[in-house]
């Protein structure tokens, strides 16, 4: 690093900060992030865009990693803690670390400052037990860091002439005389809160908690909007700023799926609706595919695995609760070059379930760590598949891989 007087700092405001410290330091780096945002983008306000992370009802909840020279901010990483948990009364959870809110001072760039909080901010989510740290960002910056696109979602665009064509294909024409559902917008007091997060919970995978679950909703100047029939709440819907991206959806009966689609895109007047699901969620899937003009497959969020054991024993356990895999074991080595070492880990599927564990038996395959995740957990995978005797996935059980990570941008960073 460049020969400058600079400090590293981590303000994690706890039970000793009182609530207006908490909010007083917490707005001074907001004002840092906010500036070099705005500089950088445009006009950026965090406190609106995350409320489930900035507002004042939420002071305490991100760790700040700060680089300070003469007492002034000039590069910040902020990270969230989420749960993962598997659906289920002992559904399997890890805890991870996403990383967001990244920015150095525009006259700071060129220190070495990412690179020691990107160090730092790492050493302390293994610190604290983090299994795993997410981002969001330029693929191959973060590549740098250790960090790789994992997962797979698929991207629907539905267009108001072919799903008209759609629900009048699966419809009576006096089904479609008139709107069978409409849409109120959710508010944090609304007494079908309870009953959605209820829907929501139906999801194989999921990262709040009933506490949190509006305040996630509102992220990044989203709307929710409950869908009702006849008065009563059978859904809802989360829609981008301009309405025009459905980021996410939970209906009573997802067979009602493309009318809903149809009511919806009708009731705020677009001609064009973008949806993405991650590949775990098979009835959106099918229905999605059914009312869409177009679909196509692309890689979801950059992670970095702490814990291969806790993680590859979560992701495993998730495929295995929308898939059937076929009984049996597989070893696989993972390569960190850094460090010049080779990890087996043994990956086993019985009728008990599915586990993880370190092991001195061979390796079916050694994989670096980067390339783990994009091998393993993306549509690489099937492109391996096809490389013949190159193909560095050989012998793997059949339908195991690859496995799924995608979270709702509700849940993001």
């Amino acid at each position: 690093m460049e020969n400058t007087q600079w400090e590293y700092c981590l303000r994690s405001f706890g039970d000793d900060c009182t609530k207006s410290d908490c909010i007083r330091q917490t707005q001074d780096i907001l004002d840092f992030a906010n500036m070099v945002f705005s500089m950088e983008y445009s006009s950026t306000d965090f406190e609106a865009l995350l409320p489930k992370a900035y507002s004042p009802e939420h002071c305490g909840i991100v760790t700040h990693h700060m680089i300070r020279e003469e007492d002034r901010i000039k590069a910040l990483i902020d990270t969230y803690p989420i749960t993962l948990r598997l659906r289920g009364e002992n559904g399997r959870a890890v805890r991870a670390a996403y990383v967001g809110t990244v920015s150095v001072h525009p006259n700071a760039r060129g220190k070495g400052y990412m690179i020691e909080l990107m160090r730092r901010t790492e050493e302390y989510a293994r610190k604290q037990g983090y299994a795993l740290m997410i981002l969001d960002g330029e693929r191959h910056r973060y590549q740098c860091y250790g960090f790789e696109r994992a997962g797979i979602q698929y991207d629907f665009r539905i267009e108001t002439g072919n799903i008209t064509h759609c629900c009048a294909r699966l419809y009576k024409k006096e089904y479609m005389a008139a709107p069978v559902f409409c849409f109120a917008e959710l508010q944090a007091d609304s007494p079908y809160l309870d009953g959605l997060y209820k829907l929501y919970q139906r999801k194989l995978l999921t990262a709040r908690t009933r506490e949190d679950f509006w305040w996630c909703l509102q992220s990044y100047s989203a709307s929710t909007y409950v869908i009702l029939r006849d008065g009563e709440p059978v859904g809802y819907v989360n829609l981008s700023e301009d309405r025009g991206t459905l980021r996410e959806f939970e209906i009573l009966d997802m067979g009602d799926c493309c009318r809903v689609l149809y009511d919806l895109m009708m009731e705020f007047d677009k001609e064009q609706l973008r949806v993405s699901v991650g590949m775990d969620e098979k009835d959106k899937i099918m229905e999605l595919e059914r009312a869409c003009d177009s679909c196509s497959a692309a890689m979801s969020h950059q992670i970095k695995i702490l814990d291969y054991e806790a993680v590859l024993g979560l992701l495993l356990d998730w495929k295995q609760k929308y898939d059937t895999l076929v009984i049996s074991e597989y070893v696989l080595g993972i390569r960190d070059e850094q460090e010049d070492s080779t990890e087996n880990y043994l990956l086993s599927v019985t009728e008990d379930g599915v586990s993880v564990a370190r092991t001195e038996r061979a390796a079916d395959t050694v994989l670096e760590k980067m390339e783990l995740v994009r091998v393993l957990t993306t549509s690489i995978y099937f492109v391996e598949q096809q490389r013949g005797e190159s193909n560095k996935i050989k012998n793997a059980p059949a339908g195991w891989f690859p496995l799924p990570f995608h979270l709702p941008e509700a849940d993001t960073f």
